[in-house]
């Protein structure tokens, strides 16, 4: 900032205040009145516009040991923003985008630190805060020498995530390059301390890591803005040994979506100018505004994050090494970066995207964006709008435009379904109903991430073929939780003409969920556990059948599915008086297991409930607890489970 210009400012619009004072006190002309009052607002333009958005350094002393803030290539930060724009500033500043990444601060760490102990997976964890700073005593991780590893004390320097759960990242000691803490704070209410491995889906047996550099190398990609990761092998032994980070922002700041702003900035700096802009609601051309752009270039801003995209190239990927991405907003993406669009741990087999975060390869098979020009923004808003009446941390969760969680999402171009009656005709469902919901059709919750289900963004229609041909739970057998494949399939046939797949005779006669609980892969059990607990389903389906599956899940090898079923089952009476913990040893889990079944097998037994096959339960006038216990038996020793990374 230009100091000198910046009091010469200051003198003359305070000695335009007093000169103000003096003219009402003499009776002057409101004109006069008025001409001193915009000598003020110039001379207070004059000063604002001396400042200086060049190159800088912004973050939490010392800066030695973890990625910096640093403007460069014309981009200047938020912070250029927020005078002109200060109400798109605020909504910015109110989304869980800012602060995908913060440094480390008492605003930004969500987690209970100072005197609090942790113990998760056999080590000890002591949060200490010291002043400013983050402080966590352990295990020395990187202790490879015999005996029980010495306790070291590390700092942590950094937040990843604010919303559904927060980690931490320590300094490594080796220049910038960052170590994530194998402890993680879940939030949403929740509010506990958990294992780093039992946040997503990943093989039982494959141990913990603290991920050193992976911050640098990857996570940066999307969670900071315009990052130079500075990351090279420099004496030529094949391992990398400098590591300095650089970013603009941390998180993902306005320029990530805008472009660099220095441009723009430095443009509108004039105040007459920027006041004759606004007047004539002249459009920037110096600015990128991706609701400006056609709907294939306003996707591709949001799809460089939420995408799956590898390098063009080998010298692309040095270049990034160096320097980061070259994209910016507003180009074609695909001009530095290939879409991915098939992978093991990322997709259904069929390609539709089967992780959270990656949006964007689902939009791109979609019709009405093939097809159409539906784009990220036909439903989501990157700034709540200024008539929008929700309160900001409503509209932050998902950022979607009012009245899209609802058919205006879909009716917004496909009108003819405003009628209440054509809709009904269509959906089968009655009015106002879960069925009659466009989004639970075509945008069902077969994306897994965040420790739930997460609607699809390749919009489709049900299809039992599908299920059958790749596992993917197809949208009728989701919410109807209770029915077999060869039930949505008839349904289907009757009401649209599609033609049923070829079933077997377990999907035939079993309930859908109940194969997928018992026999599906770890992403399928998760989606299935998380599906018992959604509120549709359950009007759909009921909840008085569902714990002994729920309580077979309680034993899964996998953490993230022990910890979405006993979500989904706490508040069910067949849990009263459960204790239970996802990460207790496999004795307490199993005595969770069967304390449900239990408590559930003991009310079903009084009620003398009907027999439903579909659903395990036999009865002869009395209940059989033993041959469906059996029976949930056979079906778990038919599983397939084969290693399996969901990589959110």
């Amino acid at each position: 900032m230009d100091f000198e210009l910046l009091s010469i400012g200051l003198l003359l619009s305070i000695g335009a205040v007093f000169a103000l004072r003096g003219m009402w006190s003499e009776g002057e002309g409101r004109s006069r009145w008025l001409a001193a009052g915009l000598w003020t607002v110039a001379f207070t333009a004059i000063a604002w516009a001396a400042t200086d958005y060049g190159p800088r350094e912004r973050a939490l002393a010392p800066l030695t040991d973890q990625p910096i803030e640093l403007n460069v290539d014309g981009y200047v930060s938020s912070r250029a923003c927020e005078a002109c724009h200060p109400r798109e500033y605020g909504t910015w500043y109110d989304s869980y985008h800012r602060t995908m990444t913060q440094f480390a601060s008492e605003e930004a760490i969500a987690a209970p630190w100072d005197g609090i102990e942790v113990q998760a997976r056999g080590v000890d964890y002591k949060l200490e805060q010291d002043g400013d700073e983050f402080w966590v005593e352990m295990d020395d991780l990187s202790h490879r020498g015999g005996g029980p590893a010495p306790r070291v004390k590390r700092r942590v320097v950094q937040t990843t995530g604010s919303h559904e759960s927060q980690f931490y990242w320590y300094a490594s000691g080796d220049g910038r390059r960052l170590s994530l803490l194998l402890i993680y704070w879940r939030l949403l209410g929740e509010d506990r301390w958990g294992p780093l491995d039992g946040c997503c889906i990943t093989p039982p047996d494959s141990g913990q890591e603290s991920e050193t550099g992976r911050w640098n190398r990857v996570c940066n990609r999307c969670h900071a803005t315009h990052v130079s990761p500075r990351i090279s092998d420099e004496d030529g032994d094949g391992f990398y040994d400098r590591w300095d980070t650089h970013a603009v922002e941390l998180g993902i700041a306005c320029e990530a979506c805008h472009g660099p702003g220095g441009a723009h900035a430095d443009n509108y700096r004039d105040p007459f100018k920027r006041y004759s802009a606004y007047s004539a609601e002249e459009g920037a051309t110096d600015i990128v505004n991706p609701g400006k752009l056609d709907h294939e270039r306003s996707s591709e801003a949001c799809g460089q994050c939420h995408g799956i995209l590898v390098f063009a190239g080998d010298e692309g990927r040095e270049r990034w090494r160096e320097s980061g991405f070259e994209y910016t907003p507003g180009e074609s993406l695909h001009d530095s970066r290939d879409l991915v669009m098939e992978g093991d741990g990322q997709f259904w087999s069929d390609g539709m995207i089967r992780v959270s975060g990656r949006e964007y390869n689902g939009l791109v098979r979609t019709p009405c964006f093939v097809n159409g020009e539906m784009s990220c923004l036909s439903c989501h808003g990157m700034h709540q709008a200024a008539d929008d009446p929700r309160p900001r941390e409503e509209w932050a969760d998902d950022q979607l435009h009012p009245g899209m969680r609802g058919n205006l999402a879909c009716t917004q171009c496909h009108k003819e379904f405003d009628d209440e009656a054509y809709l009904t005709a269509h959906s089968h469902h009655a009015p106002g109903s879960t069925g009659s919901n466009c989004y639970n059709c075509h945008m069902p919750y077969t994306t897994y991430g965040l420790l739930k289900g997460i609607r699809s963004h390749e919009i489709s229609s049900p299809d039992v073929r599908a299920s059958v041909e790749t596992g993917r739970p197809n949208a009728c057998n989701q919410c109807h939780l209770d029915k077999t494949m060869a039930w949505a399939a008839e349904g289907l046939e009757d009401w649209y003409g599609i033609d049923k797949p070829s079933l077997n005779k377990e999907q035939r006669e079993v309930a859908a969920s109940i194969l997928w609980s018992l026999k599906g892969d770890a992403g399928q059990r998760a989606l299935m556990a998380w599906s018992f607990g959604w509120e549709s389903a359950r009007l759909a389906s009921g909840t008085e059948w569902s714990p002994p599956f729920l309580a077979a899940l309680l034993s899964d090898p996998y953490h993230a599915v022990r910890y979405i079923a006993e979500r989904s089952l706490k508040d069910l009476p067949a849990a009263k008086g459960l204790r239970y913990d996802y990460m207790m040893e496999r004795s307490g889990r199993n005595a969770g297991m069967m304390q449900v079944l239990k408590n559930w097998g003991t009310k079903q037994g009084a009620t003398n409930s009907r027999a439903a096959p579909e659903l395990l339960i036999e009865t002869d006038g009395v209940f059989n607890p033993h041959a469906m216990q059996q029976r949930i038996n056979q079906l778990l020793s038919e599983r397939v489970d084969p290693p399996l990374t969901l990589n959110e």
